[in-house]
């Protein structure tokens, strides 16, 4: 895993953890490669944890064009089907929130 190829992005990803599937987004500025990450910001005991680098962040490519609210979240449902997670539980921080609702409003 780290990176799963889309329609137009390179997303990078990790998963921690073993149990009920959760999708953790992460805030503006978010990266798996500051403190803290999502990881850190949820318990993983019991859970499987999957967090990603939006677009143009951390180590996800940046498309060359404008974007929406309903891109992140089509980005999260494209990382979703890739990795065959048809049920998870999603919670958002701060920008991810946002996400999260949109994706949940547009595929859950």
């Amino acid at each position: 895993m780290p990176f799963i190829a889309t329609r137009d992005l390179r997303i990078y990803c990790e998963s921690m953890g073993v149990g009920q599937r959760v999708l953790g987004i992460g805030g503006t500025g978010g990266d798996l490669r500051r403190f803290p990450t999502v990881f850190e910001m949820l318990p993983t005991q019991g859970f499987e944890i999957l967090a990603y680098d939006q677009r143009g962040l951390g180590q996800t490519s940046r498309p060359d064009k404008p974007y929406s609210l309903a891109d992140y979240a089509d980005d999260a449902e494209v990382l979703l089907e890739a990795l065959g997670w048809d049920q998870c539980g999603v919670v958002g921080f701060s920008f991810g929130g946002m996400v999260a609702q949109e994706l949940a409003l547009r595929y859950r």
